[in-house]
């Protein structure tokens, strides 16, 4: 599939980070040669691709799973169209599980250079009205359905809240968040503890700080933070890229 040419740059500062780091690495279950699963809970998972990008290195991405009874829910797909299959055979066939829908959070590949696997299989795709703009500007695959400020995916009690808080990393970047886990996917807006700034390509610097504040307040009780490249943590994910994009006073 077609779409838009990006890059970014992935740094990680691992002093300070050496307990969370360790718990992550003990629990990663490699179900691929470039994907893993990061358990969270019994009903959250983290799927982790990897490919190889020019001048960058074999690069790591996050994606959200979340399983609901026999049925589960994906928040991006992983990085390549190989790792997008893996992850899909892996969850109905290996899992016995039903995929419910697929959300995008931004136009980027890293969250939909699988899109028409996902599709192939008759599976619901939802991104932002924004997102969907950018892919068909670049040529890329749509999702089927589109929304605006908000969508609140349910499945019985349980529900998982599409939000739109406005530009930072892409002008189209949401987030996801699951009130029964407390779980907030943040996507590239989020930068984890000691990462650079990343691919600014498409950013929009001067909003980027409002745009966290604006997560922050809206979700308040979420106590697991997942950015879309490195390590999750809690709010203190939403602090540094605040404090990572504010310019200094002059």
């Amino acid at each position: 599939m077609k779409t838009a040419t990006w890059s970014f740059v992935w740094v990680l500062l691992l002093a300070g980070l050496g307990s969370v780091q360790g718990q992550q690495i003990s629990s990663v279950i490699q179900i691929g040669e470039d994907i893993q699963l990061i358990p969270l809970s019994d009903n959250v998972i983290i799927h982790r691709s990897y490919t190889v990008f020019e001048g960058y290195g074999r690069t790591p991405s996050n994606g959200l799973i979340y399983i609901v009874d026999s049925t589960c829910y994906i928040m991006d797909t992983p990085v390549t169209e190989k790792t997008t299959v893996r992850l899909l055979d892996h969850l109905t066939q290996e899992r016995g599980l039903t995929i419910k829908a697929l959300v995008v959070n931004h136009f980027h590949e890293d969250c939909v250079a699988g899109l028409d696997s996902v599709k192939a299989r008759g599976i619901p795709t939802y991104s932002n009205k924004r997102t969907a703009a950018l892919l068909k500007a670049a040529g890329g695959t749509l999702p089927k359905k589109t929304f605006g400020k908000k969508l609140v995916l349910k499945h019985d009690d349980h529900t998982i809240v599409n939000y739109y808080p406005g530009p930072a990393h892409t002008d189209d970047n949401i987030v996801t968040y699951l009130p029964d886990e407390q779980v907030l996917f943040g996507g590239c807006m989020v930068k984890a503890v000691g990462a650079g700034k990343g691919n600014i390509a498409d950013a929009d610097l001067a909003k980027w700080p409002a745009t966290i504040a604006k997560v922050k307040k809206t979700f308040p009780e979420a106590k697991t933070i997942i950015p879309g490249h490195g390590f999750h943590g809690g709010q203190e994910l939403l602090d540094y890229t605040i404090e990572l994009f504010t310019l200094p006073k002059s």
